[in-house]
């Protein structure tokens, strides 16, 4: 067969393929069945918490008690990546590849770092960068600690990169300080003092704890261990870290779940023991599917009002609950809240060999 043969064999299956899946598609959008919010009757009300937080309404980041959407607009850009201060007075943002820490009063915004991803494709091999994520508040909310790292050529991403270094930047001279090299971890956590924990792999794979104290580098407990015991730190440490919502998004909705009715037609929301809002069992081209989220949904400061994701047929966005009435009403599309949560919030976690762990 001549090449041009085998060249037009190859548009017209590539043709199919694409006449296939556009057919697959329409026939399910047609066909499928959308999982709905069942008797849907939003109302408005006044939803103050018990303390002011970060929030966004699309892309403009604001702080307030409530969410008004008319509330002062502290910073405009899509985030990416936060992490609220311990002191919940200041939130370091990542937007538009810049790593900003923005004041909850409006008194400014610092421009911390250009920073980028390690999941970058194609990487632009040898060039350095200050990574868009793992990054930690100190206790006392004065310092923001970053990954430096350089671009190198690997399978994957780079996630424990011999090129690592770990900086802190300070809130009150605006200056950033090498704190250790090589760091190749990309999850740590900090103790008394400067002393810092992190975590590294072994040649076989598995993650080891080390101890920075501000001079040497020390092992911490075993190779891969699931827990190591508090003995191995010392009577008077005190470790700490702040949880972020992209990876444990579990801890800020921690106290909501979803039931399942006996024939799985309906999914309902329960906020602690009681039941509120249930939702109607979808089809679609992947399969059965219930419409609610838990990913980005958490209780409001003080615990009443509850914000839940939904991409539902009779209503796609964010909704407001309050879990002392019952009643639920909608938000401005695209709202977001970014919380605090730290080890001095919650009491029950481990320390592994991968770092700080929820229970």
């Amino acid at each position: 067969m001549s090449r041009l043969g085998k060249w037009l064999i190859g548009v017209v299956a590539a043709l199919a393929v694409v006449v296939l899946g556009a057919w697959l598609w329409l026939w399910f959008a047609l066909r499928g069945t959308p999982s709905d919010i069942v008797n849907f009757h939003p109302t408005e009300f006044q939803a103050e918490a018990a303390d002011a937080f970060f929030f966004s309404v699309g892309d403009e980041l604001k702080y307030s008690s409530e969410i008004d959407p008319h509330a002062a607009t502290l910073s405009r850009g899509h985030i990416d990546n936060f992490l609220v201060s311990p002191s919940r007075d200041k939130i370091a943002v990542v937007t538009g590849g810049t790593l900003l820490i923005v004041n909850a009063d409006g008194s400014g915004i610092r421009q911390v770092a250009a920073v980028s991803s390690i999941y970058k494709n194609p990487k632009p091999i040898r060039r350095s960068f200050f990574r868009d994520d793992e990054f930690q508040w100190s206790r006392d909310s004065k310092h923001l600690y970053l990954i430096r790292d350089q671009y190198y050529e690997s399978k994957g991403s780079q996630l424990y990169s011999d090129n690592g270094e770990l900086w802190r930047y300070d809130l009150e001279s605006g200056n950033s300080q090498l704190v250790v090299k090589p760091f190749p971890a990309y999850t740590y956590f900090l103790g008394k003092g400067s002393g810092v924990y992190f975590s590294v792999p072994t040649s076989a794979g598995d993650l080891r704890l080390r101890y920075f104290d501000g001079k040497t580098v020390k092992d911490i407990g075993d190779v891969g261990v699931w827990e190591v015991p508090r003995q191995e730190f010392g009577s008077d440490e005190s470790p700490f870290f702040s949880f972020s919502a992209r990876d444990f998004n579990q801890l800020f909705a921690s106290g909501a779940t979803f039931e399942l009715g006996q024939s799985s037609a309906q999914e309902k929301l329960l906020l602690g023991n009681r039941r509120y809002l249930a939702f109607t069992r979808g089809e679609g081209i992947k399969g059965p599917f219930y419409c609610p989220a838990l990913y980005n949904s958490l209780f409001l400061p003080g615990g009443r009002y509850f914000l839940l994701n939904v991409g539902c047929g009779n209503y796609d966005g964010q909704l407001l609950i309050d879990s002392e009435t019952g009643g639920y009403e909608r938000l401005p599309k695209d709202t977001r809240v970014y919380l605090a949560l730290t080890t001095e919030d919650i009491s029950r976690y481990r320390i592994s060999g991968g770092g700080i762990m929820p229970n």
